[in-house]
């Protein structure tokens, strides 16, 4: 059988899509395919451009996580949407979440004071007071731990966090973020909150002069402070031992606009 121009063979979809033969015939066996047409002489299949769609729509759907039978629900219209839509949300925030942890670990251009909204999030929380630095860490290592024994964690939040009164800054609560379905003793719910924030880069001896920066600038743009201060850890030791290499994101909550 001779192709036609509107035919695709197995090698051309292979080639214009980067996958193998082998790949698009495990489709047709799994179900989710078949040759439009099918030369039964020497067994040469051939694809229409609405078959060359599916399979390239098929191959999204697996680079974003989903299984073959849960694509086959979608293309028979039995598979729920609204779970895949908050898979892919989570995905999606998930990845906006890493983009922005190496933009700031590239420290391109000089930290800025931004508006942000802090999402809300459900932590094991431990609430101790302790003045010194190396006491810190350890002890927000120490709740983190035990919150994932206990709860396991949410991959979906940053792991660690310490949020502190503005007015009583060694009276901390140590933070773990763990999945929103927990319950039990020491578990928390952080509300979503508008906040101003800045990436810092450096010591952490050097955070509550951030600190006063984020309060100047709430003062400049006439934003009310909730009377809370958190800063979010995104790399320090023991991945990183040079303090010029540690990464928090320093936070102030201020009231709705």
């Amino acid at each position: 059988m001779k192709k036609t121009r509107d035919l695709f063979s197995i090698g051309d979809v292979a080639r214009a899509l980067g996958v193998t033969r082998r790949i698009i015939l495990y489709y047709e066996e799994c179900g989710l395919i078949q040759p439009d047409v099918k030369d039964g002489a020497v067994g040469n299949r051939y694809y229409t451009i609405d078959t060359f769609v599916k399979i390239r729509t098929i191959r999204i759907f697996q680079n974003l996580g989903l299984s073959l039978a849960e694509i086959q629900g979608y293309f028979d219209d039995t598979f729920d949407l609204p779970p895949l839509i908050r898979r892919l949300e989570t995905l999606r925030d998930e990845l906006d979440r890493h983009i922005e942890t190496l933009r700031e670990r590239s420290n391109a251009e000089p930290p800025q004071v931004r508006l942000i909204r802090l999402p809300q999030q459900t932590v094991y929380r431990r609430v101790i007071t302790s003045a010194t630095v190396a006491e810190r860490s350890v002890l927000l290592r120490s709740v983190a731990l035990e919150g994932m024994r206990l709860y396991g964690t949410d991959v979906s939040h940053r792991m660690y966090l310490v949020e502190s009164p503005l007015d009583r800054p060694d009276e901390l609560s140590f933070c773990a973020a763990v999945p929103p379905e927990s319950r039990g003793e020491n578990v928390a719910v952080l509300p979503m909150t508008q906040a101003l924030s800045i990436y810092h880069h450096g010591a952490y001896e050097e955070l509550p002069a951030v600190a006063q920066r984020l309060l100047s600038a709430a003062r400049e743009r006439r934003l009310t402070p909730k009377g809370t201060l958190r800063r979010i850890y995104l790399e320090g030791p023991p991945q990183h031992k040079e303090a010029r290499k540690f990464i928090t994101q320093v936070a102030l909550p201020i009231e709705d606009a």
